[in-house]
């Protein structure tokens, strides 16, 4: 792989994680179980996503613009889905701050985004499978599932939420979902084995950091429930980081 090829991955893996993490923070704001407080402190958090987005646009278009030819494998859509999103979420921040309009507009501009980033999702998916590439469809699932429930949790730490059902739901789900990437990243591994005895290093070097960098990020986030004490924020922010680079990793060991 080319160094731009990773640039582009890491964009792409940002914004599956913001997507993948507002899908549940949204869920939870239309819960109706957040009071006023922890409703306000959610809001607050909030523009990490939109942060997020940005940066992955930022560094997409910068490589884009620094390579001397063209690259084939990235979606032009996905741009466009990332870009409105980022729109909305400016506009609900800013309905949010100066309580424009009746609280169930504001609660419509959140649907409206929670649909949009289904659309997204299914958009890059299907893209990917139209090329054929079904080990990047795991990886957006996992960059969506995991690391966005990963992200998701460790925003509603930071914001110090009240719905302790999450504390059990997020890691579980988070752990079904690395289990089953991981059960995808072993099917080759003989493959991977194989090619290192043609001199073929990087794809089984990458493959053993990714399933390692996963383990440990699916450890850090279930500490909690082993030791039955409240998650820690630094913790969830080391298995985001993790996260992130076994998401990299994985994509560029298939």
């Amino acid at each position: 792989m080319q160094w731009n090829d990773w640039s582009i991955l890491l964009s792409e893996v940002l914004g599956q994680f913001a997507i993948g993490a507002f899908i549940i923070i949204g869920g939870v704001m239309l819960s109706g179980k957040l009071c006023f407080g922890q409703h306000d402190r959610v809001i607050k958090v909030l523009p990490l996503i939109s942060w997020l987005l940005i940066a992955a646009l930022l560094i997409r278009e910068a490589t884009l613009m620094m390579m001397q030819s063209g690259i084939n494998v990235t979606n032009s859509s996905a741009v466009v889905f990332v870009m409105v999103f980022v729109a909305l979420t400016l506009i609900y921040s800013l309905c949010e701050d100066r309580l424009l309009g009746k609280e169930g507009a504001r609660k419509a501009i959140v649907v409206i985004m929670l649909l949009w980033s289904i659309a997204y999702i299914i958009d890059i998916l299907s893209f990917s499978a139209n090329k054929g590439n079904i080990s990047n469809v795991m990886t957006i699932i996992f960059s969506v599932g995991f690391g966005g429930s990963l992200l998701a949790h460790a925003m509603l730490v930071k914001a110090q939420h009240k719905v302790d059902p999450l504390n059990l739901a997020l890691p579980v789900f988070g752990a079904f979902i690395g289990i089953v990437v991981l059960i995808v990243a072993s099917l080759d591994i003989a493959t991977l084995i194989e090619q290192t005895q043609h001199g073929i290093l990087l794809p089984f070097v990458l493959r053993v950091i990714s399933v390692g960098c996963l383990l440990v990020a699916t450890g850090l986030w279930l500490m909690s429930l082993l030791t039955k004490t409240k998650p820690v924020l630094a913790m969830l922010a080391c298995a985001c980081t993790l996260a992130i680079i076994a998401s990299v990793t994985i994509s560029g060991s298939f």
